[in-house]
């Protein structure tokens, strides 16, 4: 054998071998994964929707996985602060992200410097669940569908506003559209935390606000907000005599917050497929599943390569959202 041949050969065989030991070490990885508690790190504060759906999901996730995910609350700026904090964390599989469409969707056309990349910086676990947003009012408001909201906005120009956590958030980008497809003058408030949102709100100091519908509930069942329409593209089994956006006459009106694991890019191929397992698996148990609908949440499954590309067109059609809207963080 030739000198160039045995040395191809002897390239390729070191190649293969070194293939088979990537493979290995992946497999080791897993096995017996995990072996201590995992932390779920949640980018937003105690009592928001994002942080209430992983409470639901965490004890159901821990029993199968056999270790608990402690909840690590990690909020500010728009989710970036918590978001970012995963991106940094060790690959092991022993750090994850409860996140989803504010993180990985919206802050990319929303901030000029977002200091992590929301496709290479992470490793795709699983989606979990989406939350149409929900248009309530307060009842001193004389409006008790989206045409008399509008009505009245357009009688009473840039004297009513509408409530949010914080600009860019979806309760923000749903006020934004509201108002650019309605052609309406509401000004925008923008708060540090939902407690304040809810204590203005309740108040009447601002008047309306789009948010999930597990916050609201309490409030809508005692009458003290009055709901007007949803944001998804279908209504809702909890609010099944509410209309849509679409339904009210803005056939493009569709905001849907969304839900995902997510962990630190690089985390073995092995590990995120175990923890994909496990969501696919506590997300088909009846008992979750109704504790989902009976928090306005709709349950919605999609392995990593599937979440990978749902989030790259989540990303592009947030850019027209929020160029249409206006909105921008500097």
């Amino acid at each position: 054998m030739r000198a160039p041949r045995r040395a191809a050969l002897r390239a390729l065989l070191g190649s293969a071998a070194a293939a088979l030991a990537l493979g290995r070490r992946a497999a080791h990885a897993a096995e017996g994964y995990p072996t201590k508690p995992l932390r779920l790190i949640v980018p937003y504060a105690p009592g928001t929707a994002t942080d209430l759906l992983a409470r639901q999901l965490a004890p159901k996730l821990g029993d199968l996985l056999g270790q608990p995910l402690v909840i690590e609350n990690r909020a500010g700026a728009g989710g970036i602060v918590g978001a970012q904090a995963v991106a940094r964390a060790t690959p092991d599989g022993y750090t994850l992200g409860f996140a989803g469409s504010q993180t990985h969707a919206i802050n990319v056309s929303l901030y000029r410097n977002l200091p992590y990349n929301p496709v290479t910086d992470f490793a795709p676990i699983a989606r979990i669940a989406s939350q149409p947003m929900v248009l309530v009012v307060h009842p001193d408001v004389p409006a008790r569908s989206v045409a008399e909201l509008v009505a009245l906005a357009r009688a009473r120009p840039g004297q009513l506003n509408f409530a949010s956590t914080g600009s860019g958030t979806s309760a923000h980008l749903s006020g934004e559209t509201l108002r650019t497809q309605a052609r309406i003058d509401i000004i925008h408030v923008p708060y540090a935390s939902s407690g304040q949102v809810f204590a203005e709100l309740l108040a009447g100091r601002t008047q309306l606000m789009f948010y999930p519908y597990q916050p609201l509930k309490p409030h809508i069942d005692t009458g003290r907000l009055v709901p007007l329409a949803t944001t998804g593209e279908t209504r809702p089994a909890w609010l099944p005599n509410l209309p849509t956006m679409i339904e009210a006459g803005y056939p493009n009106f569709v905001v849907i917050p969304w839900f995902a694991l997510f962990a630190p890019a690089g985390t073995p191929t092995t590990v995120a497929e175990a923890l994909s397992e496990a969501s696919r698996r506590a997300l088909a148990d009846p008992e979750i599943r109704a504790a989902l609908a009976a928090s306005g949440t709709e349950p919605y499954f999609a392995g990593p390569a599937d979440l990978a590309a749902f989030t790259n067109s989540e990303i592009e059609r947030y850019r027209e959202v929020i160029a249409a809207s206006g909105a921008r963080v500097d």
